[in-house]
């Protein structure tokens, strides 16, 4: 049975149970194919209409446009899953590297002043990775320092 049929018969108010008995499937499945193909009951006019995008799937058999539905929504899945990978990837590049050891063991104590609002964020940061402050200000110092030496190397050869 085409969609256009089964439209045409639910609209001529058979009930959807017999249509849906006739297809071999429950009521609640044939309703819900429907409402995926973007067919809904307008209760103003008393009879289902097409609200879905694209072209009417009247000629189509119930089996063969809830088919080509799905294989859309697959496409759907396949692009969100592509897009969390690169996400993902891109977040990796952002992370800073942790992973490198330190040559020396040996720590030495300061004190130093600094903002507020910078310290409010190094404490959500610290929180939020679970890692000691002083790990992330060391990790922040031997990148600037990098940096730095990097820009000197520079002027020094100019």
């Amino acid at each position: 049975m085409t969609v256009g049929e089964i439209i045409d018969r639910l609209n001529k108010r058979e009930p959807l149970a017999i249509i849906a008995k006739r297809l071999d499937m429950s009521p609640y499945a044939l309703s819900k194919k429907l409402r995926v193909l973007g067919y809904e009951y307008d209760g103003e006019l008393k009879k289902r209409i097409f609200i879905g995008e694209g072209e009417e799937p009247r000629h189509l058999y119930l089996q063969e446009a809830t088919a080509l539905q799905y294989v859309k929504t697959d496409y759907q899945v396949l692009i969100y899953e592509q897009l969390q990978k690169i996400y993902e990837l891109l977040r990796k590049r952002e992370e800073p590297i942790i992973t490198k050891s330190i040559i020396s063991n040996e720590k030495k104590k300061r004190t130093f002043s600094i903002r507020t609002e910078i310290l409010e964020k190094l404490d959500a940061v610290s929180a939020s990775e679970g890692m000691h402050k002083s790990k992330i200000v060391e990790v922040a110092l031997m990148e600037f320092l990098r940096e730095y030496e990097e820009v000197d190397e520079i002027y020094q050869d100019k």
